[in-house]
């Protein structure tokens, strides 16, 4: 997307009127919460994130309930409502108000802890009408699950599966791939217990490295990612499920789970961010400054980067490229003026990176491969440098400590970790 976008700060005259953001919005859009509270800090998660504090959790759920407020939520209709983290599980009793009287066309979606995926759990998600779930499961494997620093077990992996499956109308797993730690074999048989599971969506993530995290840069193996979500591909096939994006394979015909794929979406909470389609904005990650701007009233806006025409037609076909596919009509009917950009396209198309479906582009399987690598660049280059400069905003307690999450991982590497040649180069 060209030069690296720029975030200048929200200041001066003050943020936005909420009104004046909602105006902003090119379509119906949806709405996104984040809920930063953790048990514990999984040393690879680059998302805003705090230690769960009885003190603060109260505090925090009131400055959100009046973040709605002032955007006057309860008398909208919003297409989709997803709840992200953190962990969300771990606050449901809190999310109850916030929840109530929310208007939602469509999906109603939410991040569990496997752990939590218990009977009584799977009522009260129920109850607060969620009718989506995603798992962060990320394996089955012992060895990789303590690499991940993760709380739950297998065996916790297992039972929430059995618990979640066929009790929504969508069940996605998450599960996460290093290949510079583990053996190709652990993820593929880690895809395939989820299809033997039925779940409706299986999200396969390769691990990021951000810097800032406690694992720190490391080179990726392009090559070797490709070719283990081709095997996965295989295996999807055998069992019913179908590529759907990038790193999404979904039940054949069936429902998918795709967040970032919104079109256009109004984020509250600690964190969160909003896209109308022209611009961005990003809320302060920092508890402590995003409860401060509620409580005198003002929208906890920090950031907010505006998309000229060009940028924001790119970012838009970006994001529905991912899934589920760009809508050629609609892309014109919101960028009219965007005609230059059907050069690219065609061009993408006589490569086969493309190909054309009932009115949508989508990605071919040369095209997942590119898209892959790019979405990676994106992440590194665009979305890193500000969420690390945003996490700022957060007092040294709430960071984990780096050394000793790397001495760890160096002393699985030398009891007998096989670590995969970087094939096909760093990026």
């Amino acid at each position: 997307m060209g030069r690296r976008l720029r975030f200048g700060l929200v200041g001066g005259s003050g943020p936005p009127d909420p009104s004046a953001v909602v105006e902003r919005f090119a379509g119906p859009f949806g709405l996104y919460l984040h809920v930063p509270f953790c048990r514990s800090i999984c040393p690879y998660c680059p998302y805003n994130k705090v230690l769960h504090r009885p003190e603060a959790v109260s505090r925090y759920f009131d400055a959100l309930r009046n973040e709605l407020r002032l955007y006057d939520a309860s008398r909208r209709c919003f297409t989709s409502l997803y709840v992200g983290g953190g962990t969300p599980s771990l606050c449901l009793d809190e999310l109850a108000p916030v929840l109530a009287g929310l208007g939602v066309e469509r999906e109603r979606a939410v991040e569990v802890l496997p752990t939590h995926a218990t009977a009584e759990a799977v009522a009260r998600l129920h109850e607060l009408g969620f009718d989506y779930v995603s798992l962060g499961i990320q394996s089955f494997d012992e060895r990789t699950l303590r690499h991940l620093g993760r709380l739950n077990t297998a065996e916790d992996n297992r039972r929430a599966l059995a618990a979640t499956v066929g009790a929504f109308a969508c069940v996605n797993a998450d599960l996460i791939f290093d290949t510079g730690f583990a053996e190709p074999s652990v993820f593929l048989h880690d895809f395939e217990i989820c299809c033997r599971a039925h779940v409706d969506q299986i999200s396969t993530y390769p691990l990021m490295h951000f810097g800032y995290t406690p694992f720190g840069k490391a080179p990726h193996a392009p090559r070797v990612e490709h070719d283990l979500l081709r095997r996965a591909c295989e295996i999807a096939g055998r069992l019913g499920y179908e590529r759907r994006s990038v790193w999404t394979f979904t039940r054949v015909g069936g429902p998918l789970y795709a967040s970032i794929a919104r079109e256009f979406y109004l984020g509250c909470g600690a964190g969160a961010a909003t896209f109308t389609g022209s611009d961005f904005l990003v809320n302060h990650f920092g508890l402590r400054q995003y409860i401060a701007a509620l409580d005198a009233g003002r929208l906890p806006l920090a950031r907010r980067a505006h998309l000229g025409p060009r940028r924001a037609a790119l970012y838009y076909a970006f994001w529905q490229l991912y899934a589920p596919g760009l809508d050629l009509d609609r892309f014109e009917r919101l960028f009219p003026g965007a005609r230059w950009i059907a050069p690219l396209l065609r061009a993408l198309r006589r490569l086969g990176r493309l190909e054309l479906d009932r009115g949508r582009l989508r990605l071919t399987g040369r095209g997942y491969d590119g898209y892959h690598d790019l979405e990676r660049w994106v992440t590194y280059h665009l979305i890193e440098p500000l969420w690390e400069e945003m996490l700022d905003e957060h007092p040294a307690r709430d960071r984990p400590p780096p050394a000793a999450v790397r001495e760890r991982r160096e002393a699985d590497v030398v009891a007998g970790t096989r670590r995969l040649p970087a094939s096909g180069g760093v990026s």
